[in-house]
């Protein structure tokens, strides 16, 4: 079985005044910037994108040396279209060596993976994993998300052989909402293409952002198409009843809960509502989120600071 986080048991334990993660992921945020134009995209913000290196190096070191992180993970925007990509990475897994930390999650939406040299580098590259957004497995209606040509389905298999051979695993990330893979019909149409392309599929509710520093206009969209948390739960019911649970977890970073299947001979996970708001930032810290201008932040916010809070217990 492929790590992830559906793979982790999450225990508490105490540094300071926090409450922190056994199994703490710290998700680095390279820029607001994506060549993709997706409406639900919760990067798309107003201010975070300006960069200040020294303080990003700080904080990125300050997180190692405080915290016990298992796990880093680069997110954009899209990570890939910074042109400090592979020096940044290559800082971050030199900091990782330091704290005997390996494993190197990226996310991305794929389109530089179509690059030979970009490919070959990531081969090459400590990076032991690759979560591939991908939100429908017709070709023109994922192209129309995403608002440009995306990677096909053999595209993604070539890619996905590529990277088991150098024994890295492949995971499709993909977020349902009102009109997209909303029934268990459409689900099983989107396993059945890409079975045998992939590790596992990931199946992940759409959150609404009005808790996120995000634009008007995705806010709005996340608002209208976001599908209740009771939604979710009755269409994984209804998943599961057809396909049974192989095993189900609850409280992973202490709010999300995950079933996981075997459809076509192909894994797939299914991730229940995600309501950030289920823990307490002024004490908890179930992820850390390093930004660009050098906020590290245990949620999605470029300017709380967890350096600048009490950390004030109220458990």
């Amino acid at each position: 079985m492929m790590s992830d986080e559906f793979t982790r048991h999450t225990e508490w334990k105490s540094i300071g005044n926090w409450w922190i993660s056994s199994e703490l992921f710290l998700d680095i945020v390279f820029t607001s910037v994506c060549d993709c134009r997706c409406p639900f995209c919760i990067s798309r913000t107003k201010e975070y994108s300006t960069e200040d290196k020294g303080a990003w190096e700080q904080a990125l070191c300050y997180a190692f040396r405080e915290f016990d992180i298992r796990n880093v993970i680069l997110l954009g925007g899209e990570a890939t279209v910074d042109p400090e990509f592979w020096e940044k990475t290559q800082k971050i897994c030199q900091v990782m060596e330091e704290h005997n930390v390996d494993h190197l999650i990226l996310t991305t939406n794929g389109n530089r993976l179509r690059d030979p040299d970009f490919l070959n580098r990531l081969i090459d590259s400590k990076i032991d994993a690759v979560n591939l957004s991908r939100m429908h497995n017709n070709q023109a209606r994922n192209d129309r998300i995403f608002g440009q040509k995306t990677l096909a389905a053999d595209d993604i298999a070539r890619i996905y052989e590529r990277l088991k051979a150098a024994g890295k695993t492949l995971r499709l990330n993909v977020n349902i909402w009102k009109g997209n893979l909303d029934s268990v019909e459409e689900l099983e149409f989107y396993i059945r293409t890409f079975a045998g392309k992939c590790d596992a599929i990931k199946f992940t509710p759409l959150m609404e952002t009005s808790m996120f520093d995000t634009i008007d206009e995705v806010t709005r969209y996340t608002t209208e198409h976001s599908i209740p948390e009771t939604g979710i739960t009755k269409l994984w019911n209804a998943f599961l009843l057809k396909h049974a649970p192989i095993s189900q977890v609850s409280g992973v970073l202490g709010f999300v809960d995950y079933a996981e299947t075997e459809v076509f001979g192909q894994r797939v996970i299914l991730k229940y509502a995600q309501v950030e708001d289920k823990y307490d930032r002024d004490t908890t810290i179930p992820t850390l989120k390093l930004y660009p201008n050098g906020c590290l932040s245990n949620e999605w916010s470029y300017t709380s600071d967890i350096r600048h809070k009490s950390g004030r217990r109220s458990k």
